[in-house]
């Protein structure tokens, strides 16, 4: 049985490492699983994708967020028509999709602060499934929804791939946690992997997207180990498994 999902996520690298996930659990259960990137899409003409980032998933969740007559009894019944059938489930029954996922990196919590400002211990996770709830006018997680929520970054599952026992966590204690390092991109440019001088500092290179695919192909090779060393990872990796 076929099971498709629509993609919103802050860039097309993450949308590459998603896709290789999901081809990696569709290889191991025998179930045919798509993922159609829905925002940012690829431009037809350049073959390049607009900035997005969080900002382009929030805007995305408020033009697709539910609507109530009451929101939008000021306009005209025209427009009230039009936007009530603007949503994020109509996009789900257009496509024939089983569901659609939200990815978010939670390095960003402390930029969230319409709702509210994140608290000293609070969940960045909870932060942010709260803050992408709300920009949906949602009051909570449907089983059409998935929120993909990386702690701190998706780069985590790239830097999973790498044993405990390598040189670069030899500052870090023993039964580290790889979820809670928050240096994730140094790391990672420590080892070598393609850079790019952003905002003055060294950032890990995201162009063109292509350049995450063998990446991505790293994180499905060592899919086990990746599982068992990211909670986010596996959540995802169960979520296309149910």
């Amino acid at each position: 049985m076929k099971k498709k999902f629509l993609l919103v996520s802050e860039g097309p690298t993450d949308h590459v490492i998603i896709k290789e996930v999901a081809k990696t659990i569709s290889s191991a259960t025998g179930k045919e699983i798509e993922v159609i990137e829905l925002s940012p899409q690829r431009d037809a003409t350049s073959g390049t994708y607009p900035g997005h980032g969080w900002n382009g998933i929030q805007a995305w969740c408020k033009k697709f967020s539910k609507k109530t007559p009451e929101s939008l009894s000021h306009l005209p019944p025209t427009a009230q028509q039009y936007l009530m059938r603007q949503n994020w489930r109509a996009l789900l029954a257009f496509d024939s999709a089983d569901g659609l996922i939200i990815q978010l990196d939670t390095d960003i919590a402390e930029q969230l602060t319409e709702l509210k400002n994140i608290q000293p211990g609070e969940c960045r996770k909870t932060h942010c499934s709260e803050s992408v709830l709300a920009w949906l006018n949602e009051s909570s997680i449907s089983t059409e929804l998935y929120l993909a929520l990386t702690s701190h970054s998706i780069e985590t599952w790239i830097l999973a791939t790498h044993a405990p026992s390598d040189d670069v966590f030899k500052d870090l204690s023993a039964n580290f946690n790889y979820e809670e390092i928050t240096d994730v991109e140094d790391r990672l440019l420590s080892m070598g992997y393609a850079s790019k001088f952003k905002r003055g500092r060294n950032r890990i290179r995201k162009t063109p997207y292509h350049i995450y695919i063998p990446y991505a192909q790293s994180i499905a090779e060592n899919m086990s180990a990746v599982r068992q060393r990211c909670e986010s990872a596996d959540n995802l990796c169960k979520h296309f498994e149910s």
